[in-house]
């Protein structure tokens, strides 16, 4: 997918909005209901309502309970745990920005899935991969025909 259909998909799908409802949202995570109207009453997560209706959660926000969930679980604070999913979701948000200037299709080399990344000088003689193995992700530079 080049960055032109990315943009297109993003468009189509920003209007698909996934809605829960707290009960929903509660069950998936394992934070009690009451748990979740007083994370949202102190601002570290939020709602949509419409004309008295109940809460409704988008997707986006169950993942953020998920997030915040499991750094209480691992020791931190509320306060602490809503920060960490705020840096997690600023650093998702640069990892998708990078790959989708960068990303110009998925190859195979050594027998082994690799992202192309593109050119990697001005002369277009070499290109970076990201090779995913089994045992991990490997870098590598490939000389072009130019």
């Amino acid at each position: 997918m080049n960055t032109e259909e990315h943009e297109q998909l993003s468009e189509f799908t920003q209007g698909m909005e996934w809605h829960l409802g707290i009960g929903d949202v509660s069950a998936a995570t394992g934070v009690s209901q009451s748990q979740l109207r007083y994370w949202e009453q102190k601002g570290y997560i939020s709602s949509e309502k419409e004309h008295g209706q109940n809460r409704k959660y988008t997707y986006a926000m169950l993942v953020r309970v998920f997030m915040i969930r499991n750094a209480m679980q691992e020791g931190f604070t509320l306060a602490a745990a809503a920060k960490r999913a705020n840096q997690h979701k600023e650093t998702m948000n640069l990892l998708k920005k990078a790959m989708i200037d960068r990303f110009q299709g998925i190859d195979e080399i050594d027998g082994c899935k690799a992202i192309d990344m593109g050119y990697v000088n001005q002369h277009q003689t070499e290109r970076l991969y990201l090779v995913l193995k089994e045992d991990g992700t490997d870098i590598k530079l490939v000389p072009t025909s130019k």
